[in-house]
């Protein structure tokens, strides 16, 4: 019978551990299980810990950047009006487009033609120049007259004070007889059309056929205007007599700002506030007034739409016994007018004009001022329309003829007797509108586009811009 083999195993003796061994056994096992712990568990964790110290201080630095900038929230505040206010003035040297309608409309008003006679205007097409690696468009006037050497100067000087970018290119001359010279005036304009945003939604406005001139109720049914012996002058809306009622004595005072400028920075206290301040023939004194247009949203506890009147130069010496302002109201409004103005310390202060509109048509306003001569000489700098939080507005102000009165009188406020209550709305123009458009929209027929271009001075070849606001008769 044959005998089994031993196994492998079988020949391995053994033997029981000692108390020593068991002991290194044990040790080991513990180093193995806390290289393991630390490996594994120990070191992400250190890891986890330094990124969070590392977010730590990157939210903390930020937590303190954030408060920095709240704490110069009046000064970014105050450099934002600023930006925004030299961007409208920039803005405003420049036609936003090559528009011959425009440029034709702004020399015929510049130009003095009582002084120097013009033939007709010639436009060259409309060319790229480069400046500083951009394309500005320009185009080429060329303008011939004739006339005597004093009126030809003021026509080179009226274009080199054009509210818009104008030069004089060429200028010749010739003698045509002992009193007068004829020549050719070239001038270059420019515009920042593809360069900056300038009303990016412009709407051309209808031709209108024989448009209204003249006064602003030339649209009322009725309505015959002045006869040739009682004509009045400026806008047509003030000033004359009315219906045969009494004319108004007015005390004269001194002049501080006849609104005569072209130019004006709107400036609004936060961006929800829109509108513009621009020229207007509607006048109480002199060829033009100041047209605020306004659209307030009352989101903050400052809701203003301000006029910045500070490079007119206004000071008051001295506290005049009345200060007084025409303001023409198209309806009844629910906001503030207020002027602010700087002290001999350079405090800024501001006084409320006006609380509400409770008037219509022109209203010759009076506007307090501090009474303590240590603050003067005392400079007006601003002109602003506010609303309260949470309460919105839209609408049109015309302003006109800033007078100081330095002797006792008085003077009552005058209205125009032809507006009654309701007689006018607005409407605010928006994207696709056209004058004929809103006539019909608001009055079901074509026929009023007439009146609503007269009412608020537009012109055939103007252009309308979206947000502008109309004032429109109410039907």
């Amino acid at each position: 019978m044959p005998t089994k083999k031993p196994s492998f195993l079988s020949k391995i003796k053994t033997r029981p551990l000692t108390n020593s061994e068991k002991v290194l056994l044990t040790l080991l096992a513990i180093v193995g299980i806390a290289w393991l712990g630390n490996r594994y568990i120990i070191e992400p964790q250190e890891l986890k810990q330094e990124e969070l110290t590392v977010q730590k201080y990157e939210l903390e630095t930020k937590i303190m950047e954030m408060n920095a900038t709240l704490r110069r929230e009046a000064d970014i505040k105050a450099e934002w009006e600023q930006l925004h206010r030299e961007r409208n003035q920039i803005v405003s040297y420049y036609f936003p487009t090559l528009d011959q309608s425009q440029i034709i409309y702004l020399l015929n008003d510049m130009l003095p033609e009582d002084q120097v006679e013009i033939v007709d205007l010639n436009f060259t097409r409309p060319g790229a120049e480069k400046v500083a690696d951009m394309d500005v468009y320009n185009m080429g006037i060329s303008v011939p007259f004739s006339g005597s050497y004093a009126g030809i100067m003021n026509m080179v000087r009226a274009v080199e004070m054009s509210p818009r970018r104008m030069m004089v290119d060429t200028l010749s001359l010739d003698r045509k007889d002992d009193a007068s010279l004829g020549g050719t005036m070239n001038i270059k304009v420019y515009s920042l059309e593809g360069l900056a945003d300038t009303d990016p939604n412009v709407i051309p406005v209808e031709v209108a056929d024989n448009p209204n001139t003249g006064t602003l109720f030339g649209s009322f049914a009725g309505f015959t205007g002045e006869t040739s012996s009682g004509s009045t002058g400026g806008g047509g809306t003030g000033g004359g007599t009315t219906g045969g009622t009494e004319p108004v004595v007015e005390i004269k005072g001194d002049i501080l700002h006849s609104f005569e400028m072209r130019n004006y920075d709107f400036i609004p206290s936060h961006e929800l506030i829109a509108g513009s301040a621009v020229p207007s023939t509607i006048a109480q004194h002199g060829k033009y007034g100041m047209r605020l247009e306004y659209k307030i949203l009352g989101v903050n506890e400052e809701n203003r739409a301000y006029v910045d009147i500070s490079k007119q130069n206004i000071e008051l010496r001295y506290p005049p016994n009345e200060l007084k302002m025409w303001i023409y109201s198209f309806d009844y409004s629910p906001g503030n007018i207020g002027i602010r103005a700087i002290t001999q310390s350079g405090e800024e202060i501001e006084q409320v004009v006006s609380i509400g509109v409770p008037w219509l048509g022109w209203g010759n306003i009076n506007v307090m001022l501090p009474g303590d001569t240590s603050m003067y000489p005392l400079k007006i700098t601003h002109i602003y329309y506010e609303m309260g939080k949470e309460r919105d507005d839209f609408g049109v102000l015309i302003f006109d003829k800033l007078e100081a009165f330095f002797s006792n009188h008085t003077e009552e406020v005058i209205q125009d007797e032809k507006i009654k209550a309701s007689d006018f709305m607005f409407y605010e123009v928006q994207p696709g509108d056209t004058i004929t458009g809103i006539s019909r929209k608001t009055y079901g027929t074509e026929k009023y586009k007439n009146e609503i271009m007269a009412n608020n001075e537009i012109k055939a070849g103007d252009v309308l811009t979206v947000g502008k606001i109309l004032v429109l008769v109410k039907r």
